[in-house]
């Protein structure tokens, strides 16, 4: 973890030192979660109903040059609170939800399609820390709240999963502000339960935010 930390830290100063243009500003969205039975022989591997929770954060994007014409490539470092888990199908009330932490590095692109209006893609991965201590909320044991358990889910304290997102900005103040929204999404790749059995987290959710506009280029 913490090689990936060290990695992550010393391709962002990189980026910035070459980067023509840094963009950074807060994000909020609202997402839905599901924990999924990895080895699950069954077509529906998640284990009970979506978790669907709000979620905020913070950005910055390094881009190789301005968004324009051109292809623009970008590197994005990005901070985010998040609740993950799932609701049981049999008690409404009843559910895994895990406060969580999430830090993610994503490379993409981006392009102006038209004038003030941009699309971007980008990919990456992410590394999550949970909170391990209230994590299940519920009157009925695990196993009863959720059928396709079969001994009770403990969460280890960190994760990692992919990331996807794409996404459109509108420039409101050029070389100053600029508005955005995404649809992103994220998979497990690494076990998230410390318990027996190997279960991961997935999620898709909708996000919208505001970027401040740094203009690094050189002017003649």
């Amino acid at each position: 973890m913490k090689k990936i930390l060290l990695t992550c830290i010393g391709l962002v100063t990189l980026m910035t030192a070459k980067a023509q243009q840094i963009e950074f500003g807060p994000t909020i969205g609202y997402r839905f979660n599901n924990i999924v039975d990895r080895k699950a022989e069954t077509k529906r591997a998640v284990i009970g109903n979506a978790l669907w929770k709000t979620e905020y954060g913070f950005q910055a994007v390094y881009n190789f040059r301005k968004p324009g014409n051109e292809m623009n490539y970008r590197l994005t470092a990005f901070y985010q609170n998040q609740q993950r888990g799932s609701k049981s199908e049999r008690f409404s009330d009843e559910r895994f939800e895990i406060d969580t932490n999430g830090f993610g590095l994503m490379f993409g692109i981006a392009r102006e399609v038209s004038p003030k209006w941009i699309l971007t893609l980008n990919i990456g991965l992410g590394t999550n820390s949970m909170d391990t201590k209230k994590y299940y909320k519920g009157d009925h044991l695990q196993t009863e709240a959720f059928d396709k358990l079969y001994t009770e889910l403990e969460p280890k304290s960190n994760e990692v999963n992919f990331l996807y997102q794409i996404g459109v900005e509108r420039v409101l103040i050029p070389n100053k502000l600029l508005a955005f929204v995404d649809f992103h999404g994220d998979a497990g790749i690494s076990k998230m339960n410390s318990s027996i059995g190997s279960y991961g987290n997935q999620g898709l959710g909708f996000g919208a935010g505001l970027r401040y506009l740094v203009d690094l280029s050189r002017k003649d």
